[in-house]
């Protein structure tokens, strides 16, 4: 991959909000028409590919179908890519004009084996003979109203596609465009809570709170963090399975949390208390416990690199940041209910000071808003901790599964 190319993704979820695909969000600083997929580079995007969509799923890794955009020059050039069919979908963007050079390199595609969409979708007549090969739509919510929308999908019932809703900001909207008979959907709305009223925390919840709390104070003790585990006996389960596993060659066993955490010491029991105290413990799909641990990782490694912050309170900021959306509970109510830093409080409720950027930036970065990004940020940097990132949490959430 070229060192000039900002990427990430995107999750693409299905009505069950398991994650069936991600897009690819990617940005050449130098040529706007780059495409991932070029002549002579198959092996090389394969790669890539496997390093962006593999993830750790029931407890298995396992490698999902991303979502591309291809350039009109490569739907026409007439070259093929040597690229596994079973793992990518071709986008076809909104802006190409449609003629007969274009409707021929798309079948051309599909004849191959290719899956293949329509992106940022707008219905004119002149669509009809790509809508009766592609096999995906997208529609993107916020071009059109509630009413075009409703039109469009009976304007598409005659074709045999499958429906994508693109740019979903709430829940509500998800629920509506599964009411409207769409089968995929795309958007960062499961980032925001569902705040209901009167809801109080479980005391699971409670605890992983009060752990947090604790574990964002960097003067904290082994034997306190061990005092709050022993209150969650899946949690205390959980970090004795880990200090047990052949990641740490024990010559002998540990069968109490007060070993556990004093073997491990307190900056990786924080790291894995944080991790294990809401990985698969929420009733939120398992995507929302990705997406935080990648944004808590990338905040760590960015913050490492520079000698202002901590990267041990960095991901903990990464943590707390995600953690109303896990909870459902308003983002003020859950930092009343802890004790953070000034730095890292003002960080997360209003984006100021060093962490409050270092914040902004990974969050902006994760979500493809490159527009957003400091000039002051490296390419290389930004793409070099997200990728690591990504490996991150796929590699950790397989060993606690």
């Amino acid at each position: 991959m070229s060192q000039d190319i900002l990427m990430a993704r995107q999750p693409i979820f299905d009505a069950c909000l398991n994650v069936v695909a991600y897009e690819l969000l990617y940005r050449d600083k130098v040529n706007q028409q780059h495409s991932l997929i070029t002549d002579g580079n198959s092996a090389t995007s394969q790669v890539l590919l496997n390093n962006f969509t593999s993830i750790c799923k029931e407890g298995k890794l396992t490698t999902l179908p991303a979502f591309i955009n291809l350039t009109r020059e490569m739907l026409t050039s007439g070259h093929i890519p040597d690229i596994s069919r079973k793992h990518i979908v071709l986008e076809i963007l909104e802006d190409m004009a449609v003629d007969d050079k274009l409707i021929a390199g798309i079948r051309r595609f599909i004849d191959a084996g290719y899956r293949m969409a329509l992106d940022d979708f707008i219905y004119s007549p002149e669509y009809d003979p790509i809508l009766e090969m592609v096999h995906i739509v997208k529609l993107d919510l916020l071009q059109l109203s509630d009413q075009q929308l409703v039109q469009h999908i009976e304007l598409l019932k005659p074709f045999n596609v499958t429906l994508l809703a693109e740019k979903i900001e709430t829940q509500e909207v998800f629920n509506r465009c599964k009411a409207l008979g769409f089968k995929l959907f795309q958007g960062y709305f499961l980032c925001r809570p569902q705040i209901v009223e009167g809801r109080k925390l479980s005391s699971s919840e409670v605890v992983m709170v009060e752990l947090m709390s604790l574990l964002a104070d960097p003067d904290v003790t082994t034997y306190a963090i061990g005092q709050i585990v022993k209150k969650d006996p899946q949690l205390t389960f959980k970090i004795i399975r880990i200090v047990n596993s052949s990641l740490f060659n024990l010559i002998r066993k540990i069968d109490s949390i007060e070993e556990a955490v004093v073997l491990l010491g307190v900056q990786e029991i924080k790291r894995w208390c944080a991790l294990i105290a809401f990985s698969g413990e929420t009733a939120k799909p398992d995507e929302l416990t990705r997406h935080t641990l990648i944004r808590a990782r990338m905040c760590e490694q960015l913050a490492n690199a520079s000698p202002k912050l901590s990267g041990s309170s960095a991901f903990m900021m990464g943590v707390f940041a995600g953690l109303d959306a896990l909870l459902d509970t308003p983002r003020e109510e859950i930092l009343q209910q802890v004790i953070l830093n000034d730095d890292i409080q003002r960080a997360i409720q209003y984006g100021e000071g060093d962490y409050g950027k270092l914040l902004t930036t990974v969050d902006s970065f994760i979500t493809g808003d490159w527009n957003s990004l400091p000039d002051a940020c490296s390419v290389q940097q930004l793409n070099k901790a997200y990728q690591d990132s990504l490996s991150w949490v796929r590699d950790t959430l397989e060993k606690i599964s």
